[in-house]
């Protein structure tokens, strides 16, 4: 049981409302939480912790940025010869053949908007839905639009 105070007591000033009991061979822990969405992406925060201030890395738009490094490796498997077409690649992968036509297009995104996403520091009004959209070719056309 001392082991449990000792946790409790260095724990209780960064986690208010922090409790540790045993009930017979467990060890309950119980720290207050609240649930809050970021970037449509849901958080858990204990009463103790303020919501983070945003930063790169945490705002990154992660389902862009996994949409942009699939579409690289699709391109790669399509230039390697491991699928003859986008057909066999949406077919292997089980996808609708437009769906991966439009994650293909990302492979044309400018390297500076890109990086841009990497960093979470993507322009204003861009999202996957859009890109998968409208998305000029050119990379001067692109900026124009995104940046």
């Amino acid at each position: 049981m001392h082991d449990i105070a000792v946790i409790e007591n260095e724990q209780s000033r960064r986690y208010p409302g922090l409790s540790v009991r045993r009930e017979g061979k467990a060890v309950v822990v119980h720290i207050p939480v609240r649930f809050h969405r970021r970037n449509g992406r849901q958080m858990i925060l204990t009463d103790g912790e303020p919501a983070a201030a945003p930063t790169p890395e945490r705002d990154a738009n992660q389902t862009l940025i996994e949409a942009i490094a699939k579409a690289h490796r699709w391109q790669e498997q399509l230039e390697s010869g491991q699928y003859a077409g986008v057909e066999d690649l949406a077919q292997a992968l089980d996808v609708d053949r437009t769906y991966a036509g439009r994650i293909l297009r990302l492979t044309s995104l400018a390297p500076d908007i890109i990086e841009a996403i990497l960093r979470g520091d993507e322009p204003n009004g861009i999202s996957l839905r859009k890109l998968q959209k409208n998305l000029p070719v050119q990379w001067d056309e692109q900026r124009k639009a995104w940046l």
